[in-house]
């Protein structure tokens, strides 16, 4: 594979390889986070690069590196300073425009995305709730229809309740593969950030469970934070 991809490139003129890489990020479009935009793209084209070049090479495998410890919570101070050197180091010094390419895209998400980098590393929040280590998946009361579709889903065994119960999914336990999500045709599975409404205990009668609004109680009112896994 990587013989196949040293002559590709090899042989590949600017205009090939620009559209090559910007197809790959183009496949990220919908993704409204930058981390795990980047993430993902610097995954793809790490794998497609030749491996010949030890700047490109290294260069965006270390990208890939450091965008997986900040989206998993792991990122520390400086790591934006650092991903955009290595983008530096990738545009001036990849023996091909392959690197460089890669290199020109991923400084111009970290420059245009900054806020968010820094969200992650020092905030330990995904405002897009893409990043798994950010956001946990509850069943919102008002909607779930006690289907137990999502219970019989869980892969992980996660969610508690039956028939005609509102379902509860233990946070501690759920991997945040979404696979409930798919089968709920009532949408009450959804996505929280730190804070998640109030929600009740146990798994109770389809209907059963009010939140009452709390006077003077703000935004905060009727919420509760989410444990950290």
């Amino acid at each position: 594979m990587a013989l196949v991809q040293r002559k590709l490139w090899k042989q590949a003129s600017l205009e090939e390889i620009k559209d090559f890489i910007i197809e790959e990020y183009k496949k990220q479009s919908e993704n409204p986070c930058p981390v795990d935009k980047m993430r993902v793209f610097t995954d793809s084209t790490r794998r497609t690069s030749c491996g010949e070049c030890v700047i490109c090479r290294e260069g965006i495998l270390q990208l890939n590196v450091i965008t997986e410890a900040i989206s998993q919570g792991k990122g520390r101070d400086g790591d934006i300073e650092i991903l955009t050197e290595i983008s530096d180091d990738l545009i001036l010094g990849s023996c091909c425009d392959y690197g460089k390419e890669v290199g020109k895209i991923t400084k111009r998400i970290i420059e245009e995305s900054k806020e968010e980098f820094e969200k992650h590393i020092k905030r330990r929040r995904c405002d897009a709730l893409v990043c798994k280590k950010f956001f946990s998946y509850y069943v919102a009361p008002e909607k779930c229809s006690g289907c137990n579709k999502c219970v019989e889903k869980c892969p992980q065994k996660a969610i508690a309740g039956s028939k005609d119960l509102i379902h509860i999914i233990d946070s501690s336990i759920c991997d945040r593969c979404g696979k409930c999500t798919a089968v709920c045709k009532a949408a009450a599975i959804q996505k929280a950030g730190a804070i998640i409404p109030k929600l009740p205990l146990e798994p109770v009668a389809v209907g059963s469970f009010k939140v009452e609004p709390q006077n003077g109680g703000g935004l905060m009112a009727g919420r509760r934070r989410r444990r950290r896994s």
